[in-house]
């Protein structure tokens, strides 16, 4: 049967809308496209673990209103806080990856600066296993005193992600200069919004009532 050329126009374009609908509904998939750490006294996680020791030792914190894990300042002298972090090889080992790493943070002036340095193909210390701020990777986070958990997104251009950084993929610094207390971390293969709301499903952009909002869709992220 030969249809009129404007119903076919029609159809058409009524598929490309279904089409393009069902990828935007598309909701991230956890351990996929992207995974997870939430620290604290005992940590959880999916295929990413903060790693402890040489001069990466953290120390269980409450702070904010938060379990967290925290960099005890001075430890070792100046630039020996890190916290690292190693992704697990069946998730990524990349030696070519664009990718974005979330972090959740306690935004306090105790800890001056906040630089995430990853394993690379780009310039940096030990070839590039150490790419960070200093190197023209990205701003490091200069905290403000608001005295709040807040999150920030590090994009991640030239990811290699080959446990060279001390056998982690990237680690968090204050190089000396204070504690940092971190509470949640997200590596993601696909771009979070720029709104990201740490208590929402993952890749999830809207406005929610804050009330409850922590001990239901979080809990729902981690579940899915």
């Amino acid at each position: 049967m030969d249809f009129p050329t404007n119903a076919r126009r029609l159809s058409l374009a009524s598929l490309l809308i279904i089409c393009v609908g069902t990828a935007h509904a598309a909701d991230p998939v956890p351990g996929v496209d992207f995974i997870w750490a939430d620290l604290g006294e005992e940590n959880d996680g999916l295929l990413l673990t903060q790693t402890e020791g040489g001069d990466g030792v953290t120390e269980p914190d409450d702070v904010g209103g938060l379990e967290c894990r925290v960099n005890p300042w001075p430890y070792g002298g100046p630039g020996n806080n890190h916290m690292y972090f190693r992704i697990d090889d069946a998730f990524m080992f990349a030696t070519d990856t664009e990718a974005w790493i979330v972090i959740e943070y306690f935004d306090s002036l105790e800890s001056q600066q906040i630089n995430c340095q990853y394993d690379s193909n780009g310039a940096g210390p030990v070839g590039g296993a150490f790419r960070g701020a200093g190197d023209g990777a990205f701003p490091a986070i200069k905290p403000t005193g608001t005295d709040t958990w807040l999150a920030h997104t590090f994009h991640i251009e030239d990811g290699r992600f080959e446990n060279r950084a001390n056998g982690a993929d990237f680690r968090f610094s204050s190089h000396g200069q204070g504690s940092i207390w971190i509470n949640r971390v997200w590596v993601s293969l696909v771009e979070p919004p720029e709104d990201f709301d740490p208590n929402l499903p993952f890749g999830v952009s809207r406005s929610v009532e804050a009330d409850g909002k922590l001990a239901t869709t979080w809990a729902a992220a981690k579940d899915r």
